[in-house]
């Protein structure tokens, strides 16, 4: 059996949606300023975030800072603002961190250590006249207090986006009652936007995506409401589809034997590419898989004898460059690619799911397939079960066409 098979979906690629009303209204806050965009998976927010740099240096501000979580997003935003020539500094929070104020990765263990860094940031010399953040959800309070104390006064001027369904890194008190950005000392009123409308995935993988998290989001006294209802910051945001986008395909669920999971994925990439070769696939791993490395390895290798181009970065530091565009197969954990989307997405390890975090972690990892996804399970489990419940459950999200 074909598990993907692009002929029947690259007609979606033609796609082109401009701004929405939402959108266009969060490009066009204020430049001078707090401002900030919550919304959910695939709902734009980082585009929004690209042309809102394009605005700014449109509009003559310079020392211009965008930052984002991982690697790989870094490496979209930047080559998308760079395409444009835009002259603005682009980094990961720590990379930036540690350039600037010696501050590395491993120092976001303790509190206290978190709380010298913004007293390092007080005291140097940096100034921004805008900061932008993309997956705000998993930078700690602390970073945003340090950003706080290196923008101009003058301007003011920070912009960020997030999704807490999608955080994976803790943070969690910011989903609950009676937290807000003002403890940080950040003034967004008036100056929001919620994203509620899904762009990026197939309404079929986006249904099984919010139905896998769902329970899981209420059993951890979660609140979610529709955006219409106006919800408080504390509360996630249920999305919407969009039927337009699709293309009948349904997710695509299967078990493999664990010594032959390597070459069965390498052959299905294979057969994948030859329907349509200028297309993005990302294998994505659970990122606590006991044998991660060694699977890593094993698929590459055979990536590697059936001569398909691919990247597995084994360490952070190979996490370079822009792994969006086509054509481009990636092997890694599904947190190393928060943020990005692929044509179709092959995840492994999805029976090994327990804590709500690495079941936060499958969900965003659902959410990078824009139209094909794949589910591959060695042994059954609670978690293998649900998902086949959920695949033949009526449909629940509110539809737009």
């Amino acid at each position: 059996m074909q598990w993907i098979d692009f002929q029947k979906t690259s007609h979606q690629r033609l796609i082109y949606t401009q701004l929405d009303e939402a959108q266009s209204h969060a490009k066009n806050f204020s430049l001078r300023g707090h401002s900030l965009v919550r919304g959910v998976a695939g709902s734009g927010k980082s585009l929004v975030l690209h042309q809102r740099a394009e605005k700014l240096v449109q509009e003559k501000f310079d020392r211009i800072l965008v930052l984002s979580y991982n690697r790989f997003m870094q490496g979209w935003i930047e080559a998308n603002l760079g395409r444009n020539k835009l002259q603005v500094e682009c980094s990961t929070f720590h990379r930036w961190a540690f350039q600037h104020l010696k501050y590395s990765y491993e120092l976001d263990r303790e509190k206290e250590s978190r709380q010298r860094l913004i007293e390092s940031a007080h005291k140097s010399n940096l100034s921004y006249q805008a900061i932008l953040v993309d997956e705000a959800q998993d930078f700690y309070d602390e970073w945003f207090q340090a950003l706080l104390k290196v923008l101009d006064r003058e301007t003011n001027s920070l912009f960020f986006v997030y999704d807490n369904t999608q955080s994976v890194y803790g943070q969690s008190h910011r989903r609950k009652s009676g937290w807000s950005w003002a403890k940080l000392g950040i003034d967004v009123v008036g100056r929001s936007q919620i994203f509620d409308l899904n762009y990026r995935n197939a309404p079929e993988i986006l249904e099984l995506a919010w139905k896998f998290i769902q329970p899981h989001l209420e059993k951890a006294e979660i609140k979610v409401e529709k955006r219409e209802n106006s919800p408080s910051i504390d509360k996630l945001i249920e999305p919407k589809k969009r039927t337009s986008r699709s293309s009948g395909i349904s997710p695509l669920l299967v078990q493999v034997d664990a010594d032959k999971i390597a070459i069965e994925i390498s052959n299905q990439v294979k057969l994948a590419l030859e329907s349509h070769a200028n297309s993005s696939i990302g294998i994505l791993l659970h990122p606590t898989h006991q044998d991660i490395k060694s699977l890593k390895t094993q698929i590459s290798k055979e990536l590697f004898c059936l001569e398909i181009r691919h990247h597995a970065p084994m360490r952070s530091q190979e996490r370079l460059g822009n792994i969006v565009d086509r054509p481009t197969v990636i092997v890694d954990s599904w947190n190393a690619v928060k943020g990005v989307e692929f044509d179709a997405v092959i995840i492994v390890g999805v029976e090994t799911s327990e804590e709500f975090e690495e079941k936060a972690g499958l969900y965003t990892a659902m959410t990078r397939a824009k139209d094909h996804l794949v589910l591959v399970y060695e042994e059954r489990s609670s978690i293998v079960e649900s998902i086949e419940d959920i695949l033949t459950a009526p449909d629940q999200l509110q539809a737009v066409s």
